[in-house]
């Protein structure tokens, strides 16, 4: 349990730092852009540390083909739904709905897994999500906003990102090695992005400026270890515990943003993360 809760807390914590240097590349670049280089860089980190993980007999396994099919929506498809949502309603009301996936993950894993979960940790898993997405709600942003298409997309990406834990946890259960899988749904996500950047651009982003490249390069860096850290979580224990905890991603970026004075600390940002820090102490009671 111990192991399992290490691992969950440490991606939603580099998942949420992961938002800091990307937030920076935009000054420099587009979404887009800056969103195949973070990709990019992440399968870059797997193979180069691939000496230390990669094993000849994960090859062509059920696990591994489990993780190949992975990677067709999960970044690719999401990153693209994600993207759409962000453009007609804005980073707000995008990260709010993100903070919905948990659900969809513990609605799946029950489906699909057969898992069970128990009364505390359903209780944790709606206060968990609750103090996220009072984080990241902001009033004024505009119910009708919400309800138009940018709803459909947002819900589409939380929908990917939550089977993405179903998927993942099953793939484990036939290939165990949270590194490969990491590297398999990564690097075939990442051809994918690639290729529609270049069908979309008509080039590849190879004019662009060094502080860009820098600040994806680094969300990247974060992201792979989010990744990493994600798998391992979920080779140990149930999607229904896992998902909620890395859920909390958004505290991390603001509690980032806060050390950097980006932020302010306000009576509405202290309540939001107590919620938040109560919903994962009920999740993870014993």
């Amino acid at each position: 349990m111990n192991s399992t809760f290490g691992f969950a807390i440490l991606a939603a914590i580099f998942f949420g730092l992961s938002a800091i240097p990307a937030k920076r590349g935009l000054s420099h670049t587009d979404t887009q852009t800056g969103a195949l280089i973070s990709i990019l860089t992440v399968v870059a980190v797997f193979l180069i540390s691939s000496p230390w993980w990669m094993r000849s007999q994960d090859w062509f396994t059920t696990g591994f083909w489990i993780f190949v099919a992975t990677g067709l929506f999960h970044p690719a498809l999401s990153l693209y739904f994600t993207l759409e949502s962000m453009d007609r309603a804005g980073a707000t009301v995008a990260s709010t709905l993100a903070a919905t996936s948990p659900i969809f993950a513990a609605l799946t894993a029950m489906i699909l897994l057969g898992e069970s979960m128990t009364p505390l940790i359903a209780i944790g898993t709606l206060v968990t999500m609750c103090g996220v997405i009072s984080l990241t709600w902001m009033p004024g942003t505009g119910i009708t906003r919400v309800m138009r298409i940018a709803l459909v997309f947002a819900t589409a990406a939380a929908v990917i990102r939550g089977l993405v834990n179903t998927t993942g946890k099953f793939g484990l259960d036939l290939m165990p090695n949270a590194m490969m899988a990491g590297f398999l749904s990564h690097t075939v996500g990442g051809l994918g992005v690639l290729v529609f950047y270049r069908l979309r651009r008509g080039r590849l982003p190879l004019d662009m400026s060094g502080a860009g490249f820098r600040a994806f390069g680094l969300s990247g860096c974060f992201i792979a270890i989010a990744i990493a850290c994600m798998y391992s979580a979920l080779l140990r224990n149930s999607v229904t515990l896992v998902a909620p905890v890395i859920g909390t991603y958004p505290v991390f970026t603001l509690l980032a943003a806060l050390a950097l004075k980006e932020e302010k600390i306000t009576l509405h940002i202290a309540g939001g993360v107590a919620v938040v820090v109560a919903g994962v102490v009920l999740i993870n009671w014993m």
